[in-house]
């Protein structure tokens, strides 16, 4: 130090200062991180009602392969408890009761956990309550569990669409509109 006063004349009196002061600053500490990291970390509610422009990507999910004449059709023999939680998520569906929905898919899905047309169902009612990526993820699931041409493929690959346009990712956007548009076959022509 300036002055000709050494350090060590000063420092055993902020030693015992210092000391008392570390317990409570040490006690505080994890308080003040947790207070921050609960404020950084915004939490979405669940939505109970669908957004106008989720409902309108679902319909545009649902009406891709309206009037398509496709050559193949996938309609899966099944447990007829799916059929009973599937008819349940559809009709809390049209009441828009989301979460009702979801837990009677996440039912139908249970016991059969890799029916593709379930997988892409579970894919809209996600999309629906602003579960944007999972809804992504299942639609694509469901192609790769599925038949990958056809009416289901048009809808998963028009789920990823819609997703890509939330996303404001054109160049993906355009690639998955490529990909709808071959999985529609034609039939053949019979003479």
């Amino acid at each position: 130090m300036l002055g000709g006063s050494s350090d060590s004349q000063t420092l055993p009196f902020m030693i015992p200062a210092i000391r008392a002061a570390r317990w409570p600053i040490l006690c505080l500490f994890p308080f003040v991180i947790g207070a921050c990291s609960t404020r950084s970390q915004t939490e979405k509610p669940a939505l109970t009602r669908p957004d106008a422009d989720l409902v309108a990507a679902v319909q545009a999910i649902r009406a891709a392969n309206a009037g398509e004449d496709s050559a193949l059709q996938v309609n899966p023999l099944r447990d007829p408890a799916v059929e009973g939680f599937l008819a349940q998520a559809r009709a809390a569906e049209k009441q828009q009761q989301l979460d009702a929905a979801y837990a009677a898919i996440s039912k139908a899905r249970a016991l059969a956990p890799d029916a593709p047309d379930l997988l892409q169902y579970e894919a809209e009612i996600e999309f629906l309550r602003g579960e944007t990526v999972k809804a992504e993820k299942l639609a694509y699931d469901s192609f790769k569990k599925g038949p990958q041409v056809g009416t289901l493929c048009v809808q998963n690959w028009q789920t990823i669409v819609e997703a890509r346009k939330i996303f404001n990712d054109a160049d993906y956007r355009a690639v998955a509109e490529a990909k709808r548009d071959q999985c529609k076959v034609k039939r053949p022509v019979r003479l």
